[in-house]
């Protein structure tokens, strides 16, 4: 244990959970009371999911451990493998860094790898977006068993909050600040499509869709099926441009990878393809995207702040708290169509031009900090199960 400061590690494995991070770390950097190990590892360190640690290097973050588990092949057992990686790696970066507590966000497989290495060396877990549901993912059942692992909850928004406390979790230990996540976009601003695309390299004009399609992990459709459908209606729409931002490493994404592949090469002048936007262009992209269409938390998530619409796909996001601007469809080529038509018509933007987002206010990384000056995290080695009733 510190005898001085706590040091608190950050452990983040994909370019999604790092930009969802980013405001924790800055704001743990500015205070005077913490130090802060960064762990990288997962798909930032893989060169097939584009090294994407560069971003975080580019960014000036000092990297305290490198922890590369990613594992060839995108079935079963080769997430079993990363799975496993995880955690003997992340035991000896834990141990080496002498933390006294450790932020784990969200719900990827590789967190329980994490979480298992810091359960076994007594460091307390810092959960961020906890209390989702995501009925269309495996990442549910990710996610909740981190929340019984975790000594502190950190959580996006209020009913998310009560979920936890339904798992018997303590009401002392469990925060509602809001999502990350907009805290990048409330930072970064707004941006022009023409500013967009002079950022990525490519012409985006008149205007573009930004699409992002992950595999759908409890899903019973093939990929191949569902991605025929979302390009037969992207390509119902022959003035916009589309700018694809590739899937996350989860089992399947192989076969989103081909067919992402082969659309961007069939239209070279209108269908685009970018590994990774990093956090900043990202949250560009949102800002001045025609829609969002896909089945990326972002785009229930953090959109909304912009007043885009949303057509999410499937039920890879089912279960999650939505915004007035999300248009739910299934995996059809014309539903996807109709919303997507809907969506960037002038009626729905005029109707949507004042909501609220019911994920927040762009303070929650400076919240949590406030939140951990308070923390005793000798005590956080101990937690009870909290009843919601006398038995």
């Amino acid at each position: 244990m510190s005898e001085t400061k706590p040091r608190i590690g950050v452990f983040t494995a994909t370019r999604a959970e790092y930009g969802l991070l980013y405001p924790v770390i800055a704001a743990l950097r500015a205070s005077d009371h913490f130090e802060t190990a960064l762990i990288v590892s997962g798909a930032h360190l893989s060169a097939a999911h584009g090294m994407t640690v560069s971003e975080i290097e580019r960014d000036g973050q000092p990297i305290a451990a490198r922890v590369p588990i990613q594992q060839s092949g995108d079935d079963g057992l080769s997430v079993a493998r990363t799975l496993a990686a995880a955690v003997g790696g992340c035991a000896e970066a834990f141990a080496a860094c002498r933390l006294d507590a450790v932020f784990l966000l969200g719900d990827r497989t590789e967190l329980l790898g994490a979480a298992a290495a810091a359960m076994a060396l007594r460091i307390p877990i810092l959960h961020l977006e906890g209390g989702h549901v995501t009925e269309g993912a495996v990442d549910d059942a990710v996610r909740h068993a981190v929340t019984k692992l975790s000594a502190l909850h950190f959580t996006a928004a209020e009913p998310y909050r009560q979920r936890i406390l339904q798992m018997g979790e303590d009401p002392d230990r469990v925060f509602t600040v809001g999502s990350t996540g907009l805290d990048n976009l409330l930072s970064e601003g707004s941006r022009t499509v023409q500013e967009v695309g002079e950022a990525i390299g490519v012409d985006l004009a008149p205007g573009f869709l930004l699409t992002t399609f992950h595999p759908e992990t409890l899903g019973v459709m093939p990929a191949e099926q569902q991605m025929a459908a979302l390009r037969e209606a992207l390509d119902a729409f022959p003035a916009l441009k589309v700018l694809y931002t590739l899937p996350n490493a989860d089992e399947g994404n192989q076969a989103i990878r081909r067919a992402i592949a082969a659309h961007a090469a069939s239209q070279p002048e209108r269908v685009f393809a970018v590994e990774s936007l990093g956090r900043q262009r990202y949250a560009w992209a949102l800002s001045a995207a025609a829609a969002v269409v896909g089945n990326s938390s972002s785009g229930v998530i953090e959109a909304p702040v912009h007043k885009v619409a949303t057509v999410n796909i499937g039920d890879r996001q089912a279960g999650r708290l939505r915004a007035d601007s999300v248009i739910d469809v299934p995996a059809d080529a014309a539903a996807i169509r109709d919303a997507i038509m809907r969506g960037t018509s002038a009626d729905f933007r005029r109707s949507i031009r004042d909501q609220i987002s019911p994920m927040g206010d762009g303070r929650a990384g400076a919240r949590i900090v406030d939140i951990l000056q308070m923390i005793d995290f000798a005590e956080l080695r101990r937690k009870r199960f909290h009843d919601l009733r006398s038995l």
